[in-house]
């Protein structure tokens, strides 16, 4: 009885003894529930998951949010809000998009400092290099840039409507760029953009100028003549002007239609006519020189009759918003 009592004794404490090997203490464990502070050189975050990866991904969650708290405090000092030189309903769409990008960083050379499985899921510190985060986005942003320094040699070269086309896609590119500066400063205090600012500020100053002095004058035959009253509205609302004599910019839009209508056993689709329509707009300088055409193929549906289903605008409308009005009339 004794012996028996001994070994189950020797027993209990062999595997108490184990138990405690296996699960790390408190003390092991300190960087779970303390993490070490940020530092200029690094960021630090704590994550958990079903697996290792799935761990990292969520440490590297956490520090993107602390990134994305600088970067909107950041955004009103930066080029991309100098660049939009006041506009509140602009800055505040963009400072949105800004933010939400800077969730998405993406990260190279990171470290796993500690890690540990309790069984159920992975818990994980990671260390991620401030530099080597920099010299990354600012890699990136340099050849952005040098894109952009190339639509601008071909700007100032271009003929007047021409640069409209050309400032579509360098408004574009700028735009681009709007989620890095912000980011930058985030990642490093003392960054200096001043050899972008006053560029990207001119640019956009030249392209705002050219289009001011655009006067239009839009013509269309029958089958377009909704279409011209929809872009003539789009155009007004960026303070365009136009001229039936005086003007820079010719539209010229014609529509070609044909009538379709398909059996069904449905009344109220059997009804509908349908316009199968080709749409071309041609803009044409003030010297006669075609510089765009945009070529549309949509198709449109009325009760009313084939005319009606020509005259709607619903298409037209779902592209202007998707494109912009500038990118719709030029087709780029």
């Amino acid at each position: 009885m004794y012996f028996r009592s001994l070994f189950t004794l020797l027993a209990l404490t062999f595997f108490s003894a184990c138990g405690a090997v296996a699960s790390p203490s408190d003390e092991q464990l300190h960087w779970l529930h303390n993490p070490p502070a940020d530092t200029s050189k690094y960021f630090y975050g704590v994550g958990s998951g079903a697996s290792q990866k799935d761990a990292k991904s969520d440490a590297l969650s956490t520090i993107s949010a602390k990134i994305s708290v600088n970067v909107a405090s950041n955004f009103s000092t930066s080029v991309s809000a100098k660049r939009q030189d006041g506009d509140e309903s602009v800055l505040r769409e963009t400072k949105s998009n800004v933010v939400s990008k800077s969730k998405e960083i993406e990260y190279t050379d990171v470290k796993v400092q500690e890690s540990n499985f309790d069984g159920k899921e992975w818990m994980v510190l990671v260390e991620v290099d401030r530099d080597v985060l920099f010299q990354n986005y600012a890699r990136k942003l340099d050849k952005l840039d040098q894109k952009i320094q190339t639509e601008w040699e071909f700007y100032q070269n271009a003929s007047f409507f021409e640069k409209i086309k050309i400032s579509v896609t360098l408004s574009k590119l700028l735009k681009e760029t709007d989620s890095f500066f912000p980011l930058l400063h985030a990642l490093k205090s003392d960054y200096d953009d001043s050899s972008y600012t006053s560029r990207y500020q001119n640019y956009t100053k030249e392209m705002r100028k050219a289009q001011g002095d655009m006067v239009f004058k839009i013509r269309a035959d029958k089958n377009s003549q909704s279409l011209a009253s929809l872009i003539r509205s789009e155009l007004s609302a960026q303070n365009i002007t136009f001229s039936d004599t005086n003007y820079n910019v010719l539209i010229d839009i014609t529509t070609k239609a044909k009538m379709k209508k398909y059996p069904s056993t449905n009344k109220d689709f059997a009804n509908l006519t349908f316009a199968l329509r080709d749409t071309l707009i041609k803009a044409v300088d003030k010297n006669g020189n075609v510089v765009s055409n945009a070529v549309y193929k949509t198709k449109e549906s009325s009760s009313a009759g084939f005319e009606d289903a020509i005259a709607r605008t619903a298409k037209y409308e779902q592209k202007i918003g998707q494109l912009g009005i500038f990118p719709f009339i030029t087709g780029n």
